[in-house]
């Protein structure tokens, strides 16, 4: 039975919503899910690449990350912010980045253009970046017969408030979007930035201590969620993964791949990520943080839901010195 929806309507709370919670986690899941303990869904954001000043740099992170993912066989989808694109010259070589990407057999989804806040933008204005967002992104998928079917937010902020929310998933929703969630949230890009400076500073050795501690983060990461999983939903779900398009993920993708497969992990798309019931759990939440749908679900049922592991001050140091 297939349990994607193209948009959660918003929810009231209460005992319906936690009546539907109850029911939904005793649906059974798909037979795919039924034969594996653990999945994840990977999704990659702020295509073409997090620093995106420098073609040669962009392509480098590209090809590395893009090797990685198909030598691992990992389906992994990427968020595109079309800004990144629009350097005088280089439309068409920056373009081609994406076009990699559907080369390579994976598939692309809506960042916006800008990478704007929702909370913080005018809610006409956002809904004027999403389309901007789509010009490019959306001729290459059609160029290979496929629809632009996913968006992400930036920040995984949905909202300020429940009516400018409603309004904005009405929207998607006219626009044929599926929202793409994430329940393994995590502050990868602090260690990214940190090793972007490493790097820059030709620091190899600080290169290879930042990537390791990198690694070691994430499988704290998703130890805190398969806990929080069990605890709010009793199971883990087939997880989705957001993760950036930075260098430090193009060098160690295949660390973070040998981490999540010790952990018992089969990679899935997307797609089949969200054929789990939980993912049309409700989810009332609206505010400034971007939380993860686990813990979006945790405060729909009027949980406790408590923070994921930080950043060890040393990486943070480095990031932002």
């Amino acid at each position: 039975m297939r349990n994607q929806i193209k948009i959660r309507t918003t929810w009231a709370g209460g005992w319906i919503s936690n009546l539907l919670a109850v029911l939904l986690l005793l649906m059974p899941v798909n037979a795919h899910a039924q034969q594996h303990d653990r999945s994840v869904a990977f999704t990659i954001d702020d295509l073409p690449a997090v620093r995106s000043r420098d073609l040669e740099f962009m392509r480098t992170i590209t090809d590395r990350l893009l090797s990685g993912l198909k030598t691992a066989q990992i389906p992994a989808i990427g968020f595109v912010n079309e800004v990144k694109l629009h350097v005088p010259g280089e439309l068409t070589e920056r373009s081609a980045l994406l076009r990699a990407w559907l080369d390579s057999g994976f598939t692309l989804g809506n960042h916006t253009y800008g990478h704007l806040w929702f909370y913080e933008t005018p809610l006409d204005v956002f809904k004027q970046d999403v389309i901007k967002g789509e010009k490019v992104t959306g001729t290459l998928l059609a160029g290979k017969g496929l629809p632009l079917r996913y968006f992400r937010h930036p920040r995984l902020n949905t909202g300020p408030d429940q009516e400018r929310r409603a309004l904005f998933e009405a929207f998607l929703q006219e626009r044929e979007y599926t929202i793409a969630p994430v329940t393994i949230d995590n502050d990868e890009y602090v260690y990214a930035l940190a090793y972007y400076n490493a790097w820059r500073d030709k620091e190899t050795e600080l290169m290879n201590r930042i990537g390791s501690d990198y690694v070691s983060y994430m499988s704290d990461i998703f130890g805190f969620y398969e806990t929080f999983s069990r605890r709010i939903i009793g199971r883990e779900p087939a997880q989705t993964l957001l993760i950036h398009a930075n260098l430090l993920n193009a060098d160690y993708l295949p660390h973070l791949v040998r981490m999540l497969r010790d952990r018992g992990y089969q990679f899935v798309s997307l797609d089949e990520a969200l054929e789990d019931p939980a993912y049309s759990l409700p989810d009332t939440y609206t505010g400034r943080t971007g939380f993860s749908w686990l813990h979006r679900w945790a405060i729909s049922m009027g949980k406790d839901h408590e923070s994921q592991p930080g950043v060890p001050e040393w990486i943070t140091k480095i990031a932002w010195p």
